[in-house]
């Protein structure tokens, strides 16, 4: 589950709740297709309702095709639990970070048939491979406070230790031999990103000179210059909760945004970085250390994903949190070209070409 102000409280109080089976899904027991193939596509991971299951859809660009819960399809019905969180493709295999059921669920990545299990986790969010043998898993602990990192065992898919981070550990980026970690408070406050030196495990946890609550990372590297961007959504108990972009490096205060900000994305091609806030989408633009960004286009938005190769933004709408919700596709200037459906509450969308 993403963390807005509409659910926050709710997902405090509710998280106890266990996860479930497909129950009322109409069509979650049929087999899978004859010509199942999800080697690419548009995957659109959706967290699901309070007290049910999330699903993952998957949409074909190129025939308009969607079809919804490939997983329970692809696994004679079997679910994979309250709060699919997100869902990272790497040597064949799909993870899928299911926060309610603290495990993460291994797959076939063009099948998406069952492989295995990882078990031991704490409110997992993120999962972010590291090296052919190691991946790291942010993970909020039992009481939504305590923050690490599990270092997992991709050979063997057991939790070797835990590095403490801040507060909500949320996305994470790998560069120069270190990953760093935004520390989006969870369901407290916290204004900081930690840092993982990978050869050794060793961390450290660094206040950012102005923001709470950072949840969304950027590296960006052009010949000499490089610069971890980083967003932060705000305090929702603030009176006036502000977001702020701003980068690592820089100890000035960076830039005020919309608050509850996310979804930091990147145009190579353009060298433009947009997100969005308050159900607006911005266009960041930088000219050396100065950077600024500007209002593109609105709607309601609940996540956001960017096809630099086909230039093409992906929407997606959580509607009501309990009815199916929808993703709009727009072009780079914001006009709307197509959308389709998914399942309850999408919170995160995966291109793979």
């Amino acid at each position: 589950m993403k963390v807005k102000l509409s659910l926050i409280l709710s997902c405090f109080f509710l998280s106890v709740f266990s996860w479930v089976a497909c129950g009322d899904q109409k069509d979650c027991c049929l087999p899978p297709p004859s010509d199942q193939d999800y080697s690419k596509g548009i995957f659109v991971v959706n967290e699901g309702p309070f007290g049910g299951t999330g699903t993952i859809s998957w949409y074909n660009p190129d025939t308009g095709e969607v079809r919804d819960s490939i997983y329970e399809k692809s696994n004679n019905g079997a679910s994979l639990g309250q709060f699919v969180q997100s869902l990272t493709f790497y040597n064949g295999k799909g993870y899928i970070v299911v926060n309610g059921a603290n495990r993460v669920v291994v797959v076939n990545a063009a099948t998406f048939e069952f492989l295995d299990t990882i078990g031991t986790l704490q409110q997992p969010r993120y999962f972010l491979p590291v090296s052919a043998n190691v991946a790291y898993v942010s993970q909020w602990g039992a009481d939504g406070l305590t923050g690490s990192v599990a270092k997992v065992n991709l050979n063997t898919l057991e939790v070797e230790k835990t590095i403490p981070t801040g507060k909500g550990p949320e996305k994470m980026v790998l560069a120069n031999n270190k990953v760093y970690v935004a520390n989006s408070g969870g369901y407290g406050l916290d204004s900081s990103i930690t840092e993982i030196k990978i050869a050794d495990d060793l961390a450290q946890t660094s206040t950012v000179p102005a923001g709470k609550n950072p949840a969304s990372l950027l590296w960006y590297e052009k010949g000499q210059d490089s610069k971890l961007f980083y967003l932060c959504k705000g305090y929702f108990l603030d009176t006036n909760p502000e977001g702020r972009l701003n980068y690592l490096s820089n100890n000035g205060f960076g830039i005020a945004t919309p608050a509850f900000a996310d979804d930091l994305v990147f145009d190579p091609a353009t060298e433009l970085t947009y997100f969005y806030g308050q159900n607006q989408v911005y266009k960041m633009a930088q000219n050396g250390s100065d950077f600024s960004f500007e209002y593109l286009f609105g709607g309601s938005i609940y996540t956001l994903a960017l096809d630099a190769d086909a230039g093409l933004f992906y929407c997606g709408d959580a509607k009501d949190f309990t009815s199916n919700g929808e993703i709009f596709v727009r072009r780079l200037d914001g006009s709307h070209l197509t959308q389709f459906r998914a399942g309850v509450a999408p919170g995160e969308i995966v291109i793979v070409h």
